[in-house]
């Protein structure tokens, strides 16, 4: 409980002073939703970027069968070193509750390239380990448009049931400005053995603030 309330104070204190990055919203055949994400160094006194970095990935869809909606909010800050590395406090709310998180994280951005990924288990017993990556690439076209690929892959796995979560995630498109927009799929593979797997193909439409 001290874990959980500790990192819940954290993460709160420090989302304060941080905007809305990233709105998506995508329909698919089977879902539709809306996916808000944030993604920025905090500053220093002298107004240059320092090592802390905060992350929050706020995801909500629905099916078309008046199901109910499924929910997620992942929030995190980590302490970054100059090689990419850094070290990571997620506070994941899920409908069960909030799920605390710690472990490390890597970052790289060159050019149009970003990674973003991180490997984090849960601090409580028989909690899971996650392994977290996103790749984006935004090469330009011309001088005002882009193209945009993004690529997430998120493996889930409980050591005390041996049960194993897969998602995957890719967004192709064009970028004009702050706008993107193109085909989406979303990939979930899940089960201790034999696995079901779910997809969903649709379109979607981003926009940076």
């Amino acid at each position: 409980m001290k874990n959980k309330a500790f990192i819940t104070i954290a993460l709160v204190l420090f989302a304060l002073p941080i905007r809305a990055q990233t709105v998506e919203l995508y329909a698919g055949h089977e879902r539709a939703g809306v996916d808000l994400m944030w993604f920025k160094f905090f500053q220093n006194p002298k107004g240059e970027r320092s090592p802390f970095l905060y992350f929050s990935r706020n995801r909500a869809s629905v099916d078309y069968k008046n199901s109910p909606t499924a929910f997620g909010s992942t929030n995190a800050v980590s302490y970054n070193f100059r090689n990419g590395v850094g070290i990571v406090a997620v506070g994941s709310f899920v409908n069960a509750g909030l799920i605390p998180k710690a472990g490390v994280q890597y970052v790289k951005t060159k050019g149009n390239f970003l990674f973003f990924g991180w490997l984090v288990a849960d601090l409580e017993k028989k909690g899971n380990v996650d392994l977290f990556g996103m790749f984006r690439w935004q090469p330009p076209i011309n001088e005002r448009w882009r193209w945009f690929s993004q690529l997430e892959l998120f493996p889930v796995y409980n050591p005390a049931s041996a049960v194993w979560n897969l998602t995957q995630r890719l967004r192709l498109g064009a970028k004009y400005h702050t706008w993107a927009a193109g085909g989406m799929a979303d990939f979930n593979q899940s089960g201790p053995g034999i696995m079901q797997t779910s997809a969903n193909y649709g379109v979607f439409l981003r926009r940076d603030f």
